[in-house]
Formats: structure tokens, C-alpha cells, sequence
């Protein structure tokens, strides 16, 4: 870690110009091999798929990306009717995730659905 910010070095990447080349790519992990999460810190992978669901047990869609949207990451749910939702995982929002069970809870604010 330098500054906060994830510094790797591959095996045959000797310069910076060849670093370049795999400036926004993927860099795959196994499972077995991430540090574990504190309480309430999740991966990406462990949200992608989740249903989400309102307080009042209402369905809201599938979690079918994330993206990191400054200043906090945002959900792109899909809808039952094929619409994405963005909401922001923030804890206004998002009232508890259970990947265990498959599950996200939110809050949304009346009328929030309806604008997309």
C-alpha cells in the first residue's frame, strides 16, 4: 500500500510504459486468498446477484453491477419490468445486506423508483 492505494508488480513489467498498458484492467483473485471484511464491508462479488427488496418486503430487482461513483459506491439494480435503478450504498439507503440469505434491504424514498 502506498498513500492508501494498492501498488502491485508483475513478474515482467519492468517500466513504467509497460505498467500503462494495464492501467484499468481486472486483476483476478481467489477467494481463498482475499483478506477478510470487517463487519458491514463487503466484496463486489458478494453483492452482484443479491435481491433487493424494501423494508416493506416489496421487490425491487437484482443487483446486476456496481460502480464507484465518488464520494460512494452505487448499486445497478434491475427491476421485475427490466428498468436499472441506481441507488447508492450508503446507510440512508441500504438498511441491511444479508448475502447469506441473498438479500438486500434499502429505504427508498417515496417516489424514488418512479423516476427511472
Amino acid at each position: 500500500m502506498r498513500k492508501g492505494v494498492v501498488v502491485l508488480k508483475f513478474e515482467g513489467v519492468e517500466d513504467i510504459n509497460r505498467a500503462e498498458l494495464l492501467r484499468n484492467l481486472y486483476v483476478e483473485v481467489e477467494e481463498g486468498d482475499l483478506p477478510p471484511t470487517e463487519e458491514g464491508e463487503f466484496y463486489v462479488y458478494q453483492l452482484l446477484g443479491l435481491k433487493v427488496i424494501g423494508e416493506d418486503g416489496e421487490v425491487v430487482g437484482r443487483v446486476e453491477d456496481m460502480h464507484e461513483w465518488a464520494p460512494y459506491w452505487t448499486f445497478e439494480i434491475e427491476t421485475p419490468e427490466g428498468k436499472r435503478v441506481y441507488v447508492p450504498f450508503v446507510s440512508e439507503y441500504v438498511v441491511e445486506v444479508k448475502p447469506e440469505e441473498g438479500i438486500i434491504v434499502v429505504r427508498l424514498p417515496k417516489g424514488y423508483l418512479s423516476q427511472f
